[in-house]
């Protein structure tokens, strides 16, 4: 495995970038406007409080520029992957693996799993995240490699990634749970270049971890245009927090997956996080909410499971009316 791409090289996709090319793999990247004019021009720089770096790697706005890959790790966030089917083909080999660096509810969720009585086919659960399943065939469901990122960056200005975290962690897993030939190699190759990378045969399990933190900071950090720590010893708002943490462990629980809701630890470190949550910075930069695959997506498998998320429910409703009070 020799030439990776990373598609969409903004916040996190540029992080994975900068350290895999750091570490002498053939690394190219995706991006588009200034940021992939700077990468161009000066490289690509990651900054944390440890490290300060430029990389150079290979930068297009057109994937025909690269051509076949031996991986494409997407880091497009999960309402823009529909629109990007076409403009990744000219990466795939009849081979290659697509990892999904992505926030929420994956849409290649139901692959491999058995059929469920009375519910649509694995295909179609996730209608919102793959209309027309263009994902799952176009793309091919069988190219795909989950990612489960917990890494706080922001693209603090064209071509520079800013790191706030002193930790980060990248779990990749197969939807089939196996640990596969494919997932040892990626792994092999990523693992020295990449500090946090993990492998996992359970990684559903992983996505619904992130999923909590989805579910209970990411509304009420948007809602209120604050970080989590700014509200995380108001009472009025933990009320909100743990009913929202109980709704998600029961959506959990009717796909089988058990998450311990372990509130008081949450609680604790959410009063450690100053970084605002992604789809905060969103709401703030004028971007589309990541509500559909974080948020929209856990309601719908709610509804299929006949699970009630009252709070949620509610609070979606206002971020639907925030979103667009914002437009024009």
């Amino acid at each position: 495995m020799t030439r990776i791409c990373v598609f969409g090289a903004g916040a996190v996709g540029g992080h994975l970038a900068a350290w895999l090319a750091r570490a002498g793999l053939d690394v190219s990247v995706v991006a588009r406007g200034p940021h992939l004019e700077a990468i161009r021009s000066n490289g690509l720089r990651y900054v944390s409080d440890a490290e300060d770096f430029t990389v150079r790697v290979n930068a297009s706005s057109d994937a025909r520029d690269l051509g076949p890959q031996d991986l494409v790790i997407s880091a497009v966030k999960a309402h823009g992957l529909p629109h990007v089917v076409d403009a990744m083909q000219p990466l795939l080999g009849p081979e290659t693996p697509v990892m999904f660096a992505i926030n929420g509810v994956p849409w290649w969720y139901f692959h491999g799993l058995p059929a469920e009585p009375g519910q649509p086919p694995a295909s179609e659960r996730l209608a919102r995240l793959d209309p027309g399943a263009c994902l799952w065939h176009t793309l091919g469901v069988r190219r795909a490699i989950g990612c489960v990122v917990t890494s706080p960056n922001e693209v603090s200005s064209p071509g520079v990634i800013r790191n706030n975290a002193t930790s980060n962690t990248f779990v990749i897993g197969e939807p089939d749970n196996t640990l596969s030939p494919r997932l040892q190699q990626i792994a092999a190759v990523m693992k020295p270049a990449l500090p946090g990378l993990s492998t996992s045969t359970a990684i559903r399990d992983v996505v619904w971890s992130k999923l909590m933190l989805n579910i209970t900071t990411s509304p009420l950090a948007t809602l209120t245009m604050r970080p989590p720590i700014t509200f995380s010893h108001d009472e009025p708002m933990l009320a909100v927090y743990r009913q929202l943490l109980a709704e998600g462990v029961r959506v959990a629980a009717s796909l089988g997956i058990t998450v311990a809701a372990d509130e008081e630890a949450r609680i604790a470190r959410m009063r450690t996080v100053r970084h605002p949550p992604s789809m905060l910075q969103d709401l703030v930069a004028g971007r589309p909410l990541e509500i559909d695959a974080q948020l929209l997506a856990v309601q719908d498998l709610a509804r299929q499971g006949g699970v009630d998320t009252p709070v949620l429910d509610t609070l979606l409703a206002l971020l639907v009316q925030r979103m667009q009070a914002d437009r024009p």
